[in-house]
């Protein structure tokens, strides 16, 4: 049986496609449908998109930082804006989206140091990265669009591992194909319901037995003339005569229903609480942004994060040094009660005056003060000192 060479981690499956292909998408996944077919086809569910937008969002918010024994030691131009051609939280959440989508983030060590360790890399779209058995120490190698690539400089982060093909992670979309498709099916029957299902808003039943054709269309032209506005007129009619308002079937009516639960089904898959999604939920209790956001941190945003750190740890910094992201950003509340809590901590030795600042975004209290010294103060005799 002959390989086929390279296997894209990213790939669209189509109906059919057997073996040759490590691993066998029928062993894999499910196959695909119409509507939702690839990770690109699956951006367009509009909560697939606040999903994405979600994860990506919050954790370009939270800036990589450089820890050594334990403790911050500043962030480095490579943590900064690992793409110096792109901004940083603008290669976080590219990697984040592929992550999720394809369950592969890719990047490219492009400059190397006279240590050896990177200076610079390039984020890869894991739709047009291969990857493919070749003989050799690990058993197979990289291309991007075609390209071979240095195995050493592929930094390869995974979500999970596909069980037919190790080196490889599965994505969501590749996970839960089956249902991204059912959602995108229902999207598309509520479309079609809504432009060739027309349903006439009032049914007015004449009164008398016999109604001619010339006699109904002009009594219906009368009735829009009149009341096809915004206003609204008094009618009067014949004795006997009905007026019934008109809406969807029940049939279509449910589609809400159905929409309600697909958003409850997108937000398991993405291991999200459904209220982020806006999907029906019991009714919250006030909660300040802290508490509220930790449980998204611990429960949806950590397992992703470890996963980055470890491997940007790996092939970045030397040993003894690890990449971190800022967690505290996300956790942070209002000013008031952010305040309140470093004035506690500096209280009781927890935290220094400079390090409550810092949490604050203000410099140390010496350059703050130096910084002002040659500013120009009122004076309380009328005049101005400086």
């Amino acid at each position: 049986m002959s390989l086929v060479a390279p296997y894209t981690m990213g790939r669209a499956v189509v109906r059919g496609d057997g073996g040759g292909i490590i691993p066998p998408p029928s062993a894999g996944y499910s196959l695909p449908g119409p509507f939702v077919y690839d990770a690109s086809s699956a951006r367009r569910v509009p909560a697939v998109g606040r999903a994405l937008l979600l994860y990506g969002g919050m954790c370009k918010q939270m800036e990589l930082e450089l820890v050594r024994g334990g403790q911050p030691a500043g962030t480095p131009r490579l943590l900064a804006a690992p793409d110096p051609t792109e901004g940083g939280p603008w290669f976080i959440q590219c990697n984040v989206e592929d992550y999720l989508l394809n369950g592969n983030a890719v990047a490219l060590a492009t400059v190397r140091g006279a240590d050896g360790w990177p200076l610079a890399c390039k984020w890869l779209p894991a739709a047009g990265v291969g990857i493919s058995p070749y003989p050799g120490a690990d058993g197979y190698r990289y291309s991007y669009l075609g390209q071979i690539l240095p195995t050493e400089d592929v930094i390869h982060v995974k979500r999970g591992a596909d069980r037919y093909w190790p080196v490889r992670g599965v994505g969501v979309v590749e996970e839960y194909l089956s249902t991204l498709d059912r959602v995108a099916m229902e999207e598309e029957y509520e479309r079609s319901a809504l432009a060739g299902g027309a349903v006439p808003s009032v049914a007015v039943i004449a009164p008398q037995r016999e109604l001619t054709e010339e006699t109904a269309g002009a009594a219906k032209k009368q009735w829009v003339a009149e009341f096809a506005g915004p206003a609204r007129e008094p009618v009067i009619l014949p004795n006997g005569t009905e007026v019934i308002p008109l809406a969807w079937s029940p049939t279509d009516t449910q589609l809400i229903e159905a929409r309600k639960l697909s958003l409850q089904d997108v937000a398991n898959m993405f291991n999200l609480d459904g209220y982020w999604l806006g999907a029906p939920s019991s009714a919250m209790t006030y909660r300040t942004a802290g508490p509220q956001y930790q449980t998204l941190l611990r429960t949806s945003l950590e397992p992703v994060l470890v996963d980055f750190e470890a491997v940007w740890s790996d092939a970045w910094l030397p040993r003894g040094s690890v990449v971190r992201f800022r967690r505290a950003k996300l956790l942070r509340e209002d000013l008031a009660t952010t305040v309140t809590a470093l004035v506690a901590a500096v209280g009781a030795n927890i935290l220094t005056i400079d390090e409550a600042r810092e949490e604050l975004g203000r410099p140390p209290l010496d350059a703050a003060l130096g910084a002002g010294a040659g500013a120009i103060t009122p004076d309380i005799s009328g005049g101005e000192a400086a």
